[in-house]
């Protein structure tokens, strides 16, 4: 009987880190994404479904390092990692708005992986 994480004889599945899975969120109609992912669109939300990824990923043995140095870069350089959280300043820089809270969130995201992008080519 097979365990349900791959058909006999295939092999599994490669990890989904979340930097790249939010990036997939990101490029597929944001609206539609959030939706299908969270129901209504809420920077709680966004924050619970992160914690539930990164909980997955750690009762899974994945160490997921990109997102870890994402977090580091956000602080140390960015600026954007207070320590009453980026989602709360992020409505605040959003004059409430959820889904620019977190389009914005993306958007750092995105800066960030093509950063990383660019150190792995060398420029």
């Amino acid at each position: 009987m097979s365990d349900g994480n791959a058909s006999e004889g295939q092999a599994p599945r490669p990890a989904v880190y979340l930097l790249d899975y939010l990036m997939r969120m990101r490029q597929d109609n944001l609206r539609r994404q959030l939706l299908l992912n969270m129901g209504d669109i809420d920077i709680t939300r966004m924050v619970a479904f992160v914690d539930g990824y990164r909980a997955c990923q750690f009762a899974n043995g994945l160490e997921d390092v990109e997102y870890g140095l994402f977090c580091d870069w956000l602080r140390d350089v960015k600026q954007e990692f207070p320590t009453d959280g980026w989602a709360a300043k992020y409505l605040r820089d959003c004059d409430g708005d959820h889904e620019c809270a977190i389009r914005k969130f993306f958007d750092f995201i995105a800066e960030f992986v093509a950063l990383r992008e660019r150190e792995r080519q060398g420029s």
